[in-house]
């Protein structure tokens, strides 16, 4: 009997060792065989947050109530949303962005003429439109970019003897440049800096203060700086997996 049953446990061992590779070449993967995933891929939609620090500088040519050059420079923190979207291309990427960032960068110049008189600066939102070009190394990817940006600028003057004052919020267009780089902790997200810098050009502003006294800025040109930390979140499509041997 002993010889009985160990005949039948060695041709159940045997067949069962016979059995396994028939079925994996009909298609039956053996249980708790792992996977490669996809290379990391920059390709797709993505949104984001960023925050950070800015500063301006920001000049008034001359103002008409006391006829002095006006410095508003200034600092502080902002912070905002970006979207995109990135094609790749071997290990080159293009894509654009659109970004919105809110804040305040104002400062108070006190007037060298009517001590009584101060101009102030103030920006508070800026929106930017721009296209990026970058290079990949593994995770790894360095870009610069240039587009459109646009912000709002408040410029305003108050006489502190008389209590007179005005207050004209202008939109700003220039152009902005920058650069950064970003790093993929996964396939969806990746972490960041970038630098920014915004050129807004020269205007010229006029209207009247509170007590109807004509008032006119010229040349009033507005210069922004940014180092921001990003964290963006990539949608993309799924992809088959190749199993690892």
């Amino acid at each position: 009997m002993r010889l009985r049953s160990s005949i039948l446990s060695a041709s159940i061992a045997l067949s069962s060792a016979l059995c396994a590779p028939v079925a994996l070449a009909d298609g039956y993967s053996r249980p708790g065989a792992t996977y490669a995933p996809p290379p990391m891929s920059w390709t797709g939609f993505y949104v984001g947050a960023h925050l950070g620090g800015a500063w301006s500088d920001t000049e008034w040519a001359n103002v008409s109530l006391t006829g002095e050059r006006v410095t508003n420079d200034s600092s502080g923190f902002f912070g905002g949303a970006q979207m995109g979207y990135n094609y790749q291309f071997g290990n080159f990427v293009v894509g654009v962005e659109a970004a919105l960032s809110g804040g305040s960068l104002g400062d108070t110049f006190h007037s060298v003429v009517d001590p009584a008189q101060t101009y102030a600066t103030d920006i508070s939102t800026i929106v930017t439109v721009a296209g990026r070009l970058g290079v990949t190394v593994n995770q790894w990817m360095l870009y610069a970019k240039g587009g459109w940006a646009g912000a709002s600028v408040d410029v305003a003057g108050r006489n502190t003897t008389t209590n007179d004052k005005f207050s004209f919020d202008d939109w700003r267009s220039g152009w902005t440049v920058g650069t950064g780089f970003e790093y993929k902790v996964s396939r969806n997200i990746s972490l960041g800096i970038e630098y920014s810098f915004i050129e807004l050009g020269s205007d010229d502003i006029t209207g009247v203060t509170r007590a109807s006294v004509p008032v006119s800025v010229r040349a009033n040109d507005v210069q922004i700086q940014s180092i921001t930390a990003r964290l963006n979140y990539q949608f993309y499509r799924d992809e088959a997996r190749a199993p690892m041997k």
